[in-house]
């Protein structure tokens, strides 16, 4: 993702391949909410950061809640989640510091990541479903107008991988807080299953509509379309193995 731009950030989403972690765990964890090891993830961070050239202090980290708040983060917040306490009820983070990596966590909800090449800022938010239908793609747009006068039609973004609409299976709570979104009419935004009474629910095309809506172009937004539900030897996934898996994190950060 944002291969473009390669020579200006650090844009990447873990696997779980090439860590330390046994079990269930095996073996790239990054998640701090899982009975895994403390040790272990630790040493998983340090193996990953270093294949980036991300030194693990430069990471500032949030307690992910599902919700739509957005924050803007700086150098001095740095080591936040690994080496201090995590701010709580924040899904989204904010910078145009350099050397601030942005990492959210993610277990088959959407990274989305967006980038102001013209006043080198960056955003990263956590969608879930909830996160998803609370838009919380514009509020990162949002904030960055807010915080660093970006432009929208100047904002780049890409939707990382997550769990794809074939095995995203839904009840109708889901569809009604689709339906309450001010974003309207979506394209391909769910399909219904008659024969089971369920749902299939489309993150990427969601989200995508959102940044949209929030005037990012649409060919300003890529979208990754790995299924972290689908590629298990790749991905940890809630959907598919609940709570005994660990988890990926995405990681944004500007050189």
């Amino acid at each position: 993702m944002f291969e473009r731009f390669n020579d200006k950030l650090i844009c990447e989403y873990s696997t779980r391949i090439g860590g330390v972690s046994t079990g269930c765990y095996d073996s790239m964890n990054l998640s701090l909410t899982t009975d895994d090891a403390l040790s272990n993830i630790l040493a998983n961070y340090e193996i990953w950061c270093r294949s980036l050239g991300v030194d693990t202090h430069q990471i500032v980290m949030v307690h992910q809640t599902h919700g739509n708040e957005v924050i803007r983060v700086s150098l001095e917040n740095c080591g936040e989640g690994l080496y201090s306490p995590r701010r709580r009820g924040i899904d989204g983070m904010v910078t145009d510091a350099r050397g601030v990596a942005l990492v959210t966590s993610h277990a088959d909800c959407t990274p989305i990541y967006v980038y102001d090449p013209i006043h080198e800022a960056i955003g990263l938010c956590h969608a879930g479903w909830r996160g998803t239908t609370r838009e919380i793609a514009e509020r990162t747009v949002n904030r960055m107008i807010d915080e660093f006068e970006s432009d929208p039609v100047d904002l780049y973004a890409a939707i990382g991988p997550c769990i794809s609409i074939k095995h995203f299976e839904c009840d109708s709570d889901v569809i009604d807080a689709i339906s309450n979104m001010n974003v309207r009419n979506i394209p391909h935004a769910y399909t219904y299953n008659p024969l089971k009474g369920k749902f299939n629910v489309s993150m990427p095309a969601i989200n995508k509509a959102v940044l949209m809506s929030a005037g990012v172009p649409a060919d300003h937004i890529e979208i990754d379309g790995s299924c972290t539900y689908e590629q298990r030897d790749k991905y940890f996934s809630h959907r598919r193995d609940g709570l005994a898996r660990g988890g990926q994190v995405a990681l944004l950060m500007l050189k």
